[in-house]
């Protein structure tokens, strides 16, 4: 079954632009990773700080082995620090490929 996941964060104010060149960063990793079929990060334009990433992934099963190899990478951990709320995560499951 295939799957979106959102996850909102929010920045503190001082660290948006940080948290907007780490996903830059770290997005290209996560698109070729084995199972993904798209990524990406929006800002919202009424908050500022606060930013959506949308994933997509093959079955769950790839996103818990991506998840894993994240945590493994120390990245999550150099994310949280930089902001001002648990991340707030949520996984669907797609219905449509339109």
């Amino acid at each position: 079954m295939k799957i979106m996941v959102k996850i909102e964060l929010v920045a503190r104010p001082e660290n948006t632009e940080k948290v907007g060149l780490f996903f830059k960063r770290i997005l290209p990793d996560t698109q070729n990773y084995d199972g993904c079929e798209g990524a990406k990060i929006s800002r919202s334009t009424m908050e500022p700080n606060k930013l959506i990433l949308i994933e997509y992934w093959e079955s769950s099963e790839h996103y818990l082995q991506y998840g894993e190899w994240r945590n493994k990478t120390g990245d999550f951990e150099t994310l949280r620090p930089l902001l001002s709320t648990e991340m707030d995560m949520q996984i669907l499951e797609v219905l449509t490929d339109a």
